[in-house]
This record gives structure tokens, C-alpha cells and sequence, in this order.
């Protein structure tokens, strides 16, 4: 198949032909989530539901800061690609993958020893505690396997081919939902049913990308018999990574001020957070879609100099962002109840009500998300990833402290919990506008971050 080339051949065109495939395969990975869920909302209950659910939080919190050394691998990767050089794009493509391999021993190892601690930290409900328990020390331990998927993925997605990935999720998923249905059948502990489908999928994805990354011959032959460490890729990678993964540990961070408010509403209000939290995935894959094609077709044209695609890609993907994911945001809470009884049950009205206080606060608002999040990959695209740390720390972690603590107290209700990541995003919103203007500005006058 052949790679697409961002910086030639008309951009809104190639942005749709580089972001559907990854729009639909998002969709895929996270519809394959929701059936992990409603398999055992349909075949076990909802303290199944909410062990499962609960242990998000855990997962984002961990393996978060090691996925932002993807977003690094990516913006460095794009500029080379754009300058065309295959030296440089090849060191850090082996560099990347096998770092992806020794950070996942080290979340397997951490996530395993301290998960009883981890969710006790999260205040998680004690009627789901065991299921939360052993389905996370499952889950972990493919921490190995599902970095070197995403950064692999990351690899892929730079070098403008989208489609291959979907194809490789859409065989995984059907085989994890298949798994889901006939363990669940076999084993008594549905949890330990869906665990294992899951990790299964995730092998074959990560060995099908890796697959697909070695087939790269158009632009970069690699070799498992010379494939190198480069000491000087690394800290490339770290450069631009270390911000994205200090952004990326600091969100889950302000999040366990939350989460543990949600969760002392009882099981209910846990599985009824964690299904409306897993339909904010589907507006979600159009945002992260024309996000990711925000920094690819950005910091490629920025390589190769371009200063006029540079400035359309953004124009482009924040419209299609805005438009397509605020849309269907609104969409999933208007049909909000149908998809909540499908995941939970329809028997669980409470959890219902809970899902759809969430779905209101954070679906109703999407465009405000996308807005803001096509405005931090082109901070990324331009060499600036450090901005987000100082978003996050200031807009998501400090602010939402304040709120848990000072304006919580005085409203205490689920509206009010959930209130807050609205208002966060409306933070984030008006900090990337302030920044995006000024290194635009910059940008146009030849004032840029070079690699």
C-alpha cells in the first residue's frame, strides 16, 4: 500500500484519507471496549461492569506516562519524514520500539505488585474490589505488548498509512468479542474471561503493526539483525516526549480527585460513569482522528518548509474536528439512555441516571474538547509539546484540585463532579488560543523549534 505523502497532492483530500481509517479504527478499538462491557453487563451484572470500569483510572495513570514517549517518537519522526531523511527516520523508529518494549516490563512490574494499593487508592467500591483485582494484574501484564502496539502505531500513523492499522483492529476486536462470548461461556469469573480475550486481541495487533512497520522498504529498511539502539534517537524522543508524558501522568493525576467522589456514590454510579465514559469514545475518535492529523500533516509540511500547507492543515482539521465531533457528541446524549441500557442492562435505571448526568456535561460540550484538542497538536507540530505540561498543571490539575475541595463542598452532587470537566475544557480551550496565536505568529517569521 502506498505511504501517503502530507506535504503534496490536495490537503483536505489526503487529511480525510489519513483520518478515516483512523477515526474508524479508534472507533473499532473502543466499540470493542464497550462489548468487553456489555458482555458482561448481558452475562454477569454490574459489579462485573464496574470492575472492569474502575480499573481505567489505574490504567490511564500508569501506562499514560510511557504513551507520551509516543506522541515525542511521532513529533520527531514527522520532521524527518518531511525533510525526507531516511537515516535519521530509520534510528528512530528502532530506537522507539525497543524502548516500548523495556517500558512495558517496567508497567507490568509495577502494575502487578502495587494493584491492591492503586485501588484502594481510588476508593474503589469493595463489592467489585476482587473482580477489579484480578482483572487488572491480567491486564497489566500485557503492558509489554500493548506499548510496542501503540508506539508502533504511532510509527505507522507518521508514516501516513492509517489503513492497514484499522484492518489489524478490526480482526483483533472481532476475535476479542468472539473470545469475550465463548470464555465467558466457559470460565466462572467473567472478568478473567474478558481479560484474557482482551490480551489476546492486543498480541495481534502489536505483532501485526510490527508486521506492517518492517514493510516500510519505500522509505526505510529495517533489519531485526542490525536493528540498533541509538543513544542520541533517545533523547530526541525524550525531548519532545518527556512534556506529552508528564501532560499525560498529571491528567490521571487530578482525575483521582475525582474518581473517588464518583465511586463513593456507590456501584451504581460507577457503572453508570464507566458506560458513559466508554460513549465518549465514539465522538472522541473523530477529535483524536483530525488531532492526529493536525501533528502529522503539520510538522511534516514544517519539515519540508511549507509554510502555506502548514497553515491550511490546521484550518482544515479544526473545522472537520469542531464540526464532527461536537456533532455526534450531542448525538450520543440525545440517544443517550439506548446505549447506556445496552452496555449496563436496562434493569439498572440508577446507573442509567448516573450515565447520563456524565453524558450531558461531557458529550453535550465535545466541541469545546475539540476545539482545544487540535489546538495542542499544533503546539506539538510546532516544537512546543512543554505547553501542555504547563496546560495541564494549570488548567486540569491545580483547577480541578481547587474544585474537588473549594466549590464541590458547596454543591455536593453528581452534576457538580461532573461540571468540572467542562469547565476544565474550557480552561484549555482559552490557554491553547493564547498560544497557538503567538507561535503562529512566531512561525510565520521564521521563529521556530528546528530538530
Amino acid at each position: 500500500m502506498k505511504r501517503l505523502d502530507a506535504t503534496k497532492g490536495p490537503i483536505v483530500k489526503s487529511i480525510f484519507i489519513f483520518a478515516i481509517p483512523l477515526i474508524l479504527m479508534t472507533l473499532a478499538q473502543h466499540l470493542f471496549d464497550i462489548a468487553d462491557k456489555a458482555v458482561l453487563g448481558q452475562m454477569a451484572d454490574s459489579v462485573a461492569v464496574a470492575s472492569v470500569g474502575v480499573t481505567s483510572a489505574i490504567t490511564t495513570l500508569i501506562l499514560n506516562g510511557f504513551v507520551g514517549l509516543a506522541t515525542g517518537t511521532g513529533i520527531v519522526l514527522a520532521r524527518f519524514v518531511g525533510q525526507k531523511n531516511e537515516e535519521k527516520s530509520k534510528k528512530i523508529v528502532e530506537t522507539a520500539l525497543i524502548s516500548s518494549v523495556v517500558f512495558g516490563c517496567i508497567v507490568a512490574f509495577i502494575g502487578i505488585i502495587f494493584t491492591p494499593q492503586f485501588l484502594r487508592l481510588i476508593n474503589c467500591p469493595e463489592e467489585c474490589f476482587g473482580g477489579a483485582l484480578i482483572y487488572f494484574r491480567i491486564y497489566i501484564a500485557s503492558a509489554p505488548i500493548a506499548l510496542l502496539y501503540n508506539y508502533g502505531a504511532v510509527i505507522v500513523r507518521t508514516f501516513g498509512d492509517t489503513q492497514r492499522p484499522l484492518y489489524y483492529i478490526l480482526l483483533s476486536g472481532i476475535i476479542n468479542v468472539v473470545l469475550n462470548i465463548v470464555l465467558c461461556f466457559i470460565l466462572p469469573q467473567k472478568v478473567v474471561a474478558v481479560a484474557v480475550a482482551t490480551v489476546v486481541s492486543k498480541i495481534i495487533s502489536a505483532v501485526l503493526v510490527v508486521r506492517r512497520i518492517f514493510a516500510f522498504d519505500d522509505f526505510i529498511k529495517l533489519s531485526l539483525k542490525k536493528f540498533r539502539f541509538d543513544f542520541e534517537s533517545f533523547k530526541l524522543i525524550l525531548r519532545f516526549g518527556i512534556p506529552v508524558s508528564i501532560s499525560n501522568l498529571l491528567l490521571p493525576i487530578a482525575n483521582l480527585q475525582i474518581v473517588p467522589q464518583i465511586n463513593s456514590y456507590g456501584v451504581a454510579a460507577t457503572a453508570g460513569n464507566t458506560a458513559a465514559h466508554d460513549l465518549l469514545s465514539i465522538p472522541a475518535a473523530f477529535i483524536n482522528g483530525f488531532s492526529a492529523a493536525t501533528s502529522t500533516f503539520m510538522g511534516q509540511n514544517i519539515g519540508a518548509q511549507k509554510k502555506d500547507r502548514v497553515k491550511r492543515s490546521f484550518w482544515y482539521t479544526l473545522l472537520f474536528s469542531v464540526l464532527f465531533g461536537g456533532s455526534i457528541g450531542v448525538l450520543i446524549y440525545l440517544t443517550g439512555e439506548f446505549f447506556l441500557g445496552l452496555i449496563i442492562g436496562t434493569s439498572s435505571i440508577e446507573a442509567i441516571k448516573y450515565g447520563m448526568i456524565r453524558l450531558f456535561y461531557v458529550n453535550g460540550f465535545c466541541f469545546i474538547h475539540a476545539y482545544g484538542s487540535v489546538l495542542g497538536s499544533a503546539e506539538h507540530a510546532y516544537g512546543y509539546p512543554f505547553l501542555g505540561t504547563l496546560k495541564t498543571i494549570v488548567c486540569v490539575l491545580l483547577f480541578r484540585v481547587i474544585w474537588m475541595n473549594f466549590v464541590y463542598p458547596l454543591a455536593p452532587t453528581f452534576d457538580t463532579i461532573m461540571m468540572c470537566f467542562t469547565v476544565s475544557w474550557i480552561l484549555i480551550a482559552i490557554f491553547n488560543t493564547i498560544a497557538v496565536s503567538i507561535i503562529s505568529m512566531r512561525y510565520r517569521k521564521g521563529l521556530y523549534k528546528k530538530i
